[in-house]
């Protein structure tokens, strides 16, 4: 069992004092969107009138270090999927929680631990629909995903529409984008001239940048295709940078079969994306599916004009020919925007400026987060209404 004297804030305030939510994800992954996300909610939190505690179900990663520092306690769950879930009640009944809040669909179902507790239950679809549950038991993992909670908030107007379709309603569906961090000119200009020195790149040379864990879904084997396509009319220059998920190997076979090892470079994993963010000139995403990519969001607040696949997210985030290029999952389409800003200096200003006003409008971190912790007081929210 967990012990409450574990769950208390190390400022001395008893828990009583504040009203303690329960906060559930999946893993505290070093690169992960969903992380930076939960980190970026709780470091809004006020400490005044919430007990945050966070829950893990899968592995620590990074990011419980810099969750800690915010002073909010980081819980392992141990044990076969039953003893989480049982573990998990005991905690959150001697932690008091008054509210629940899962911050993936796969974490959704613990919401039924609480079962009989008097505990508002609010989830997460941060993917398309169901794309983050196992496939084996689907069924089952998509019950859970629903049955545990009665709030649900999508990252996407495209996910909020296709979830709401599978319930039959749009009552208790909430859209709130991801939030990002937006720094100024001249820090931009400042982690500019420090990563094109790192990468050794001079200052007419045109960066296409691709970062996401090398995964299946982020179809960075698309990534490295579209810049051989881009290369047989343009002089690019390439960088992917990513924690391996079992790829990498088979990325880096394709790149040299193509002829491309002094064209594309992989950095592994960054751990402050958003400041290689600032040296490229092109963002490139690839993905086969997301939910409301979060390098999308720092690509553009950085001004780096994007071309992206049509996945879940980017019609929000993106105004075709605007301030980005939105194009099929075809490698030749992509390969067909990219060149235009490769060749066309002009055009990346323009269209890089007009994306980072887009996201100074309606992305900031500030304005995001009070969205979530409104909707974890509102009882309105709570019942669904």
């Amino acid at each position: 069992m967990i012990s409450l004297d574990k769950l208390r804030y190390v400022s001395g305030k008893s828990p009583q004092a504040r009203e303690a939510i329960a906060i559930m994800i999946g893993q505290l992954a070093p690169q992960g969107g969903s992380e930076r996300q939960l980190y970026l909610f709780l470091a809004a939190c006020d400490q005044e009138r919430w007990d945050p505690v966070v829950y893990v179900s899968g592995a620590l990663g990074s990011w419980e270090g810099r969750i800690r520092k915010l002073g909010v306690p980081v819980v392992l769950l141990r044990g076969n999927p039953l003893l989480k879930m049982w573990r998990f009640r005991e905690a959150a009944v001697a932690q008091k929680a008054t509210c629940f809040f899962s911050w993936s669909s796969y974490t959704n179902g613990f919401g039924l631990a609480l079962t009989g507790c008097d505990v508002r239950r609010i989830g997460s679809f941060r993917n398309a629909t169901f794309a983050d549950l196992p496939t084996q038991h689907g069924w089952l993992w998509r019950w859970m995903s629903m049955a545990g909670v009665s709030t649900f908030v999508c990252n996407s107007r495209e996910t909020k529409a296709q979830f709401a379709g599978v319930r039959g309603s749009e009552k208790g569906v909430h859209y709130v984008p991801n939030a990002v961090e937006i720094f100024g000119p001249e820090q931009i200009a400042s982690w500019r001239a420090e990563w094109r020195a790192r990468l050794g790149l001079g200052d007419d040379a045109v960066l296409v940048l691709g970062v996401g864990r090398l995964a299946r879904q982020k179809q960075f084997a698309r990534f490295i295709d579209v810049v051989a396509r881009v290369r047989r009319r343009f002089p690019v220059q390439a960088v992917i940078a990513g924690g391996d998920q079992g790829c990498q190997d088979d990325l880096v076979a394709q790149t040299a079969w193509l002829g491309l090892q002094d064209t594309i470079h992989f950095l592994g994993r960054v751990p402050d994306a958003h400041e290689l963010m600032s040296a490229g000139d092109i963002f490139l995403l690839s993905s086969d599916h997301e939910g409301m990519p979060n390098v999308i969001l720092e690509a553009m607040a950085a001004g780096v004009p994007c071309v992206a696949t049509r996945v879940n997210g980017i019609a929000d985030l993106i105004d075709h020919g605007e301030t980005g290029f939105v194009a099929s999952h075809e490698s030749d389409e992509l390969a067909q925007h990219v060149i235009r800003l490769a060749a066309d200096a002009e055009l990346r200003r323009v269209v890089g400026a007009r994306a980072r006003v887009a996201i100074e409008r309606g992305y900031r971190r500030d304005d995001i987060v009070r969205q979530l912790w409104t909707l974890c007081e509102s009882r309105d929210a709570w019942a669904g209404k």
